[in-house]
């Protein structure tokens, strides 16, 4: 029989038994479908993205070796009974099992009302997988017995184990629950192999099936059902400890809300936020803003948000990303009670008057408020409030919330009273009336948030490197080069450091910037020698990068970087410069190569990796590790060390990095970081490996395991990280080469006591002490902030015009009369004759922004400095968007060279874009 008529015949058994999410990610001759299929099964339940995953099988080409993939991607995903059935052509164990599932379907609700999960949990060593086990465990510990037991049946009912109903009634017995045993196992179901044969089983999807593999953290994971609140279907009734936590915010008071991760602070914000919203009137209706610093977080609380408040006649939408624009956020602000955003997106908007004020609002939600510190986008939207609050006759100001799990201790403090006042400058910042934490709770917090065991190990470094030897050698080649055109040491103020490390990644970029800004008697040597540095400077920083990897990661991954980079190099561009560096590194590639495929020099490092993930799963063989990594480079090299490692290949790791695109690295997208997610989530992957982006707020499946890989920031950085593991028993290991890291550890973990020591203390004095404490804190900061201002508004723009040369070969390339500005954000070229200098490529990733369709790259035609991206705008079709890296800024009256490293940094004046007047010019050259 044909293999896909197989899968025909026993549709109705597979579709209620498989999730299309943990299977996605085992199977590859789905790809081009699997964004609708997941889209499906969020939107549509469980069955209906089954049946969609098996319509498009059917409908999909065959390949060699489909089926069989097929067959170990159910396999590998838990249902082995399932890919046994289909592969044997025999249905009848799946066929007999459903017959009880029907029994206990029908009498659920008695098994809810009655059952405690953990009463029968450790009686059944069978039919759950581990993970189902722990999810069913931190449910019920976050959520009470209703929502454990829930779970329980949601897996049981969607399982394939063939005696998943005997351990079940064994598990009722010896659990005390022995009249419903006796029920289901007096059913009347004949469990004959005669009395299936011919019988049509008929299947029934229930509405909001259970997720088999969904994230243990959803919604509803940390409060509890209540049958005492009217309020809407989804009304919470929170724990004392979370009760405590929102209860001055409840109050009115600004708050901010100080509490470990995973003990719900965002369903505590939910309360807040319904409470506030239910005393508005008529004649004062209220608004909330609830702010997260990055565009996943956004996505994701805000569909949090719009999940609580689906049937109350509160409205919630998003503004952030590329969603966002002027127009929207003023429909929002208008038509919707709840707007969640970046706050970038609100600064921009008060600052253009699309929102006519933060009075506009009557509650703020600051998530992560510990980085409402200076020139943070949280800090500017702050000292608006403070020029308000400060400023005559105020108007009613928005209650400020504030949620966090830690608020730090600052860089320099060294001891608790020095960490006080860290915390009062935060308190005075977000104009806070009181910092909640659990105090009355605390053994009730300890239930129900788990923090993972903390271990560090330090391993040595390689004993020998021939090939970072030959790196080094390469490096001082090309700064003996460097130095031969210029005294470089002279254009930085950044001392020079040992290479390989990211303090002379600071230095190289220093002298980088610098020599782009030198000034030579003869304009032509000025121009050579410029070009000379910039090269032997991007040069420096690629061999850098090498070394940084090669310390962490395989020589051969070090090795492949460099690869990369020479091999994309376009030599239609080269100069003499370039076509030596590249010559002198030819020389060497063979050595290069020969000593990165020789394992002698195998990291200790990723040894020492290798054991941890050993031991680990050894035992524990469905544990979710998240392994955290200083750079993205270095993600993907662990990523293929992991791969090509055949003892961890099991894992099937993922990658999690941010959107933003790097010098070195492209960025995620949101729907890949998605992917990823989903994969890890759904048991697809039992790795991730992150970087920075996965530290605060981004809601990740519940992991066992957090390694953190030379990953060491400060205090407030240990406790995001270490709380990424909310299971129980979860662990958290540092792996280190470094003993002052090691060492930076301790000192972390030190502070932290020291934080809470703080605090304390600050919740023990006087209320009034407190609040004047904060205002005189505020009071300086306004004067200053006034100052700085007066001094900003004498600081009058050059009305001089300003040429712009290319940053690498200083071709002449346009001056700032030709450049315009676009919504406050992107400066354009509005000079036909500027298009003839750039090399044109087509983008990798199109894009629209800002109402601008972001199609193509430029470059210098002569060098292929990267200038920025060519768009369309309002019917312009080519708008080219400069970048500030891309150039050196001359004075044309005082000849004085700049480079700035944003925009806002520009010391001239650019005119607003005006559609009359480039449509005005673009007729004249008709």
């Amino acid at each position: 029989m044909a293999e896909k008529t197989i899968l025909r015949l026993y549709h109705k058994y597979i579709i209620q038994i498989i999730q299309p999410s943990c299977v996605l990610p085992l199977i590859d001759f789905l790809t081009e479908h699997e964004e609708q299929i997941k889209a499906a099964e969020t939107q549509k339940g469980l069955t209906e993205a089954a049946n969609l995953m098996m319509g498009f099988i059917y409908n999909t080409p065959e390949t060699p070796g489909w089926f069989r993939m097929l067959l170990d991607g159910f396999r590998h995903a838990g249902y082995r009974t399932l890919a046994e059935a289909i592969d044997l052509n025999n249905f009848a164990t799946i066929e007999k099992a459903e017959l009880h599932k029907q029994e206990v379907r029908r009498l659920s609700a008695a098994i809810q009302k009655e059952v405690k999960p953990l009463d029968i949990l450790p009686h059944m060593p069978k039919g759950l997988l581990q993970t189902q086990r722990e999810t069913v465990e931190q449910v019920t510990a976050q959520k009470g017995n209703t929502y454990g037991i829930q779970k329980l049946l949601d897996f049981l009912l969607r399982t394939d184990d063939p005696h998943w109903f005997k351990n079940f009634l064994d598990a009722l017995r010896k659990g005390g629950y022995v009249h419903l045993q006796k029920v289901l196992d007096d059913t009347g179901v004949d469990d004959s192999e005669e009395a299936l044969e011919g019988m049509e089983i008929s299947f029934i999807q229930e509405a909001g099936q259970s997720n088999l593999c969904a994230n243990a953290e959803t919604l509803t994971d940390q409060y509890q059902p209540t049958s005492d609140s009217e309020d809407t279907p989804f009304s919470a009734k929170l724990r004392k400890y979370q009760r405590e936590l929102a209860e001055p915010a409840l109050m009115g008071k600004n708050t901010i809300i100080c509490a470990p991760t995973g003990s719900g602070k965002t369903v505590v914000a939910m309360e807040i936020c319904r409470h506030h919203l239910e005393q508005g009137t008529e004649e004062r209706k209220r608004k909330v803003v609830f702010l997260a610093n990055t565009i996943p977080l956004c996505q994701q609380q805000m569909e949090m948000f719009q999940k609580y408040f689906e049937n109350t006649e509160f409205e919630v939408t998003g503004q952030f990303g590329d969603s966002s624009s002027p127009m929207k956020v003023l429909v929002g602000v208008e038509s919707y009670d709840i707007m969640v955003m970046t706050p970038k997106v609100l600064e921009i908007n008060l600052e253009e008057g699309n929102i006519p004020g933060l009075e506009t609002f009557t509650l703020i939600f600051f998530d992560e408020c510990h980085h409402t510190m200076k020139n943070h986008s949280y800090g500017c939207i702050m000292k608006m409030y403070m020029d308000i609050k400060l400023g005559p006759d105020p108007p009613p100001l928005p209650q400020i919330v504030g949620l966090t799990a830690s608020v730090g201790v600052g860089k320099s403090s060294k001891n608790e009273q020095e960490a006080r006042e860290h915390i009062y400058q935060l308190c005075a910042n977000l104009d806070t009336d009181t910092i909640s934490t659990v105090r009355q709770q605390e053994e009730e917090l300890r239930a129900h948030v788990f923090v993972p065991s903390k271990d560090t190990r330090v391993v040595k470094r390689r004993v020998s490197n021939p090939f970072m030897d030959i790196v080094l050698e390469l490096m001082v080649h090309v700064e003996s080069m460097a130095k031969n055109t210029y005294n470089i040491d002279t254009l930085s103020n950044i001392p020079r450091s040992t290479r390989g490390s990211q303090s002379y990644e600071q230095w190289i970029v220093e002298v980088q910037r610098n020599c782009k800004v030198l000034r030579l008697d003869n304009e032509d040597e000025e121009q050579r020698v410029c070009r000379k540095l910039v090269t032997c400077a991007e040069h420096l920083r690629k061999y850098n990068d090498c070394l940084i990897i090669s310390e962490d990661a395989r020589v051969n991954d070090a090795f492949k970087y460099l690869l990369e980079y020479f091999n994309n190099m376009d030599r239609a561009f080269f100069d003499e410069t370039d076509e030596k560096l590249v010559n002198y590194f030819e020389d060497k590639k063979a050595a290069l190569e020969e000593f990165a495929n020789d394992t002698v020099t195998d990291n200790p490092k990723l040894s020492e990796l290798q054991l941890v993930f050993h031991e680990q799963y050894r035992f524990k063989p469905e544990t979710r590790t998240l392994l955290f990594v200083r750079t993205r480079a270095l993600a993907e090299a662990i990523k293929e060390w992991v791969l090509e490692t055949p003892a961890l290949a099991h894992l099937r790791p993922r990658v999690l990095i941010g959107r933003r695109k790097t010098v070195n690295v492209e960025g995620m997208t949101l729907s890949k970081q998605k992917d990823a997610l989903d994969a890890f989530q759904a048991g697809g992957s039992k790795l991730l490996i992150a970087t920075s982006v996965a530290d605060e707020g981004i809601d990740i499946a519940t992991c066992n395991l957090v390694l953190l890989y030379d990953y060491v920031g400060n205090v407030i950085k240990m406790v995001q990280t270490r709380g990424r593991g909310r299971a129980k028993d979860s662990l958290c290991i540092l792996i280190t080469s470094s003993s002052e890291n090691a060492t930076k550890e301790k000192i972390n973990i030190l502070q932290e006591k020291m934080m809470y020591d703080a605090i304390k203390n600050i919740q023990k004095i006087n209320h009034d002490q407190f609040l004047a404490k904060v205002n005189k804190i505020q009071t300086i900061m306004k004067k200053r902030q006034d100052i700085e201002r007066q001094m900003a508004s004498a600081r009058v723009q050059e009305t001089d015009v300003f040429v712009l040369l290319c940053g690498k070969c200083r071709m002449i390339t346009c001056n700032s009369r030709d450049l315009r500005v676009i919504k406050n954000s992107h400066r354009v070229v509005i000079n036909k004759d500027f298009i003839s200098l750039c090399n044109v490529t087509p983008h990798p990733k199109p894009k629209k922004y800002d109402d601008i369709e972001m199609k193509c790259k430029i470059s210098c035609s002569k060098c292929n400095q990267d200038w920025g991206i060519m768009g369309s705008f309002l019917g312009f079709p080519e708008l080219p968007l400069l970048k500030t890296e891309g150039f050196i800024f001359v004075n044309n009256s005082t000849q004085k060279k700049r480079v700035v490293r944003k925009w806002q940094d520009f010391p001239g004046i650019i005119k607003e874009f005006n559609i009359l007047e480039i449509g005005e010019a673009a007729q004249q050259t008709v």
